[in-house]
């Protein structure tokens, strides 16, 4: 029973409450429409997924690193909320900074941290965000009319950038992804949240618990980094980019099931994409028109 409340955001506390509830009363039928659906996503990269890569199971809220086709490394990570979906996508890790600045994304931006400081622009300094023009060059807060800009981020001419340190978001490390969309993986300063069942809380980043490990893999070297070496690099406060040996490929998923050491694992459909694939699966198969041979 605990391993099953684990798997489904359950906490376990020993009461039936209401998602306990929920998850006993889904019947047998919906569990095989739901094993219909996850098995045609794995029909999507099956053939992907061999050799070393790094996979991200975001409905399983985990990361595991394979190493010649063995599991060698896994974690507990969080991911976007519903309202900032961690997208779905292939790519590759090629770097990782050390020590990593962090600037605003737009998102958070608008919908966070503008309004804020329109009603009390001294957040800015609590917050220790350093405000840049597009250049990177230092712009004097108190030049900046915050009033103007509430809610408007695409018209923002700054930036605003966290240096490394103990409130920086982004943690000690910062795993670079070649991707169109800004998604990274990252350390967090707050090691609470990968504690909680359910971890949906990013905008839209991978917060990884044991980012340390998996930086230690990917660099690749027991000489020049190892677990020592690492720590005291980042202790030196400088941010350092150091690009990997070579590129690993990554798969961000969105598994709600999943085989697993000899038992079938479910997943709350955290942001309901199950009902679209199961549609697609039921749709008739429209065969195209075939004409016919020629008259001799």
């Amino acid at each position: 029973v605990r391993r099953f409340q684990s798997r489904h955001g359950l906490a376990p506390d020993g009461v039936v409450g209401r998602e306990t509830q929920q998850a006993l009363d889904i019947g047998v039928a919906q569990r095989i429409e739901q094993l219909r659906v996850n098995l045609e996503r794995l029909r999507w990269v099956a053939q992907d997924l061999h050799g070393d890569y790094l996979l991200v199971d975001v409905a399983g809220f985990s990361a595991q690193l394979y190493e010649d086709d063995r599991l060698a490394w896994t974690s507990r990570v969080t991911v976007g909320r519903p309202y900032r979906r961690t997208p779905s996508l292939r790519t590759s890790v090629t770097a990782i900074v050390l020590n990593p600045t962090w600037t605003v994304p737009p998102t958070i931006l608008r919908e966070d941290l503008l309004p804020k400081l329109a009603r009390d622009p001294a957040h800015l300094a609590a917050l220790q965000l350093r405000v840049t023009d597009r250049a990177g060059r230092p712009v004097d807060p108190a030049t900046v009319d915050w009033s103007r800009y509430r809610g408007a981020a695409r018209g923002f001419p700054y930036q605003l950038v966290q240096p490394p340190g103990r409130l920086n978001p982004l943690g000690e490390l910062k795993f670079v992804l070649s991707n169109s969309q800004a998604i990274y993986l990252h350390d967090t300063p707050d090691k609470t949240q990968f504690g909680r069942a359910s971890r949906a809380l990013s905008s839209g980043c991978i917060r990884v618990e044991r980012a340390h490990q998996l930086a230690v893999r990917l660099l690749d070297d027991p000489e020049q980094w190892s677990p020592e070496a690492l720590r005291e690099a980042i202790a030196r406060g400088r941010t350092t980019t150091v690009a990997l040996p070579r590129e690993l490929p990554v798969m961000l998923l969105y598994f709600t099931a999943r085989a697993e050491e000899g038992q079938v694992l479910f997943h709350p459909d955290l942001y309901g994409r199950d009902p679209q694939v199961l549609a697609a699966l039921r749709a008739p198969v429209r065969l195209a028109p075939v004409d016919p041979p020629p008259q001799r």
